[in-house]
């Protein structure tokens, strides 16, 4: 169906998800985020898959939260739907992997971070924006960017706001390998085939293996941190700085 806000494909034994706003960048809104929830819900009991691909209809991957709905949500925005959702694809069974092109912003990039594995073309641009439209990124965000590209970098990807260029990219970790925009396809279901083509059981262990460890090595007590971000997504610069992005002007800050 053409209005269809995700396509889900099956394969020999692994299954592609594609999203398919193209006109928004493939932002993240509700029913997207609700039918990436359904998909994962279907095939993580699947026995016969033994890897996800995840990629973006057009020239994006995904450029993040749709800040159209978060400016018409009259109590802010509320990342939790959101946050359920990656936390799914991160406890997913076996391998993910994000085939990422053009924009891959807040949002979006964290949603290639939680797949294990990331492939970019060379026209992809990464970054973590929320400190540009007043808004917090979640500490399980957090988590995921120090997990997977260190203390130093996150610092860096977070509080210059940056567009990071692919090949850039790759050196701070965000991605594990760069190929010219018209391969990516080719490149990432290959990728696709070829860890699907491993033993099942030894791919499903070694995946909860690893997700284990990472999990045990960030369990630290937050409950002051979650109120930190809930009070920083409910301020009046939160709803300036989204309404100043709609409005293509530069927002005003007021520190409250």
């Amino acid at each position: 169906m053409a209005d269809e806000v995700l396509k889900i494909a099956r394969h020999q034994n692994y299954a592609t998800l594609t999203l398919n706003r193209p006109e928004k960048r493939n932002a993240l809104n509700q029913p997207l985020i609700d039918a990436l929830n359904s998909a994962l819900a279907q095939f993580e009991n699947d026995k016969t898959i033994r890897a996800l691909l995840l990629r973006g209809e057009g020239g994006s991957f995904c450029a993040g939260i749709d800040l159209k709905e978060v400016d018409e949500a009259a109590s802010g925005h509320n990342p939790n739907s959101l946050e359920y959702v990656f936390g799914r694809l991160e406890r997913f069974p076996v391998p993910t992997i994000a085939a990422i092109q053009g924009a891959a912003l807040a949002g979006g990039l964290e949603l290639a971070l939680h797949c294990d594995l990331r492939i970019a073309a060379d026209n992809a641009r990464l970054g973590m924006t929320l400190g540009k439209v007043g808004l917090m990124v979640p500490y399980d965000f957090t988590r995921k960017l120090i997990e997977v590209c260190g203390s130093a970098n996150t610092a860096w990807i977070l509080y210059t706001a940056d567009l990071i260029d692919a090949e850039r990219s790759r050196h701070m970790n965000m991605v594990h390998d760069v190929v010219p925009a018209a391969k990516l396809d080719e490149v990432a279901s290959a990728l696709a085939e070829k860890v699907a083509g491993n033993a099942p059981l030894s791919l499903r262990a070694m995946k909860a293996t690893v997700r284990r460890c990472m999990s045990e090595s960030f369990n630290a007590w937050h409950d002051d941190m979650l109120k930190m971000a809930t009070s920083v997504r409910q301020s009046i610069d939160a709803k300036e700085g989204v309404r100043a992005f709609l409005e293509k002007r530069k927002p005003a800050w007021k520190a409250e």
